[in-house]
Formats: structure tokens, sequence, C-alpha cells
């Protein structure tokens, strides 16, 4: 597991380091700090990013809210001084998977690490779905505007409203949902026979 480990206070980083690296399976790598942290995970795609809240790049949740939004997003563990609720909100807000107290014993990191990187691929996939869902959902709409409209259009049921978007969507090779979109753009304002 490839970890990047980007604490401003270089002794604590380096007292973290060592003790990880004395775990075989552990590749730790030191963000420099005149590194921004994006550039240190393209640089060095790690597994999993460790990152404490007195970032020198001014604010770990900037840097961290970054990397969320990028492509190059990763699962991100937060170490903080002390337990604060409003701080623990916002670093979940900004992408955080895991936020721990620096008096975290050292033996119990490897596991939250582990734990961070599952809790990271579980809300990757939740997330994926509810998109789909949410897609699902916003073509569904879109489809039963369109049937409505052709019921009105031309005086017919939904039955053959659909059968009509159906067939459309046979003809041109697309989805009903794209037909039904074309079909909203192009009839939508036009009077009612």
């Amino acid at each position: 597991m490839k970890v990047l480990l980007a604490d401003e206070n270089s002794q604590r980083a380096g007292a973290l380091a060592r003790l990880l690296e004395a775990d075989g399976t552990l590749d730790i790598i030191l963000l420099d700090t005149q590194t921004s942290l994006i550039e240190a995970v393209r640089c060095h795609a790690p597994d999993i990013v460790l990152v404490d809240i007195s970032r020198a790049d001014r604010d770990a949740l900037d840097s961290v809210r970054a990397l969320s939004a990028s492509p190059l997003e990763r699962p991100v563990a937060l170490f903080v001084d002390e337990d604060d609720e409003t701080l623990m909100e916002a670093a979940f807000a900004a992408g955080i998977c895991s936020y721990n107290v620096l008096d975290t014993p050292v033996k119990n990191v490897k596991p939250l690490l582990r734990s961070a990187i599952a809790l990271y691929h579980r809300f990757r996939k939740t997330n994926a779905e509810l998109l789909a869902a949410k897609k699902t959902l916003s073509e569904r709409e879109t489809i039963d505007r369109a049937k409505f409209l052709f019921m009105k259009q031309e005086r017919c049921k939904e039955e053959e409203a659909y059968r009509w978007l159906r067939k459309q969507a046979m003809q041109h090779s697309k989805k009903i949902a794209d037909i039904a979109s074309d079909y909203l753009s192009n009839h939508a304002g036009k009077p009612v026979k």
C-alpha cells in the first residue's frame, strides 16, 4: 500500500513514517512542504493520503476539496490535534473519508488506513448508484413529459404515446429518453391541434 504522508510537522511526519515503514507492506512517501497535494498525488499515485489539519498550503480542507474534485481523487485520512465536531463535518463534506485525533496509537494506523480505503470505495460505489438512480429518474420524467405533450398534441392515449416514442427510438437507434428530450425540444410551445 502506497501512503502519501502530508504533515507540516516534519518531526511528527518523520516519526510516523519510520513506524509505518517498519511494516514492509507500506510504502511511505513524505510530502515536501513546497509541493501541493494534487501535484504529489499526480506524481506518486498513492493508495491513500494522510494529511494533518495544519498543512502549510494554508488549509488542508481546501487541498482535499481540490483533490476530491479532480480526476486524481484518492481516499484521504485526516489527522487533527483535537476532536472538533464542526471541523469533522467540514472534513467529511470536503471529501475526507477518515477523521482521526493525532493521539491514535501507531499500531492502529494500518487498520485505520485499510478502513479509510474501504469506506472510500464504498462511498464511491454508493455515489455512483445514486447518480445512476438520479439519471434514471430524470430520464423517466423526460419520457413522462414527452408522453404527456404527445398525448395533448396528437389527442391519443398514454399507451399510443409510449409506443410512438419506442418506435422512434428503435428507428433512430437512440434511447427512448433521448427521443423524448428531442421531442420536447422540437414541440414544446407549439399549439395543440
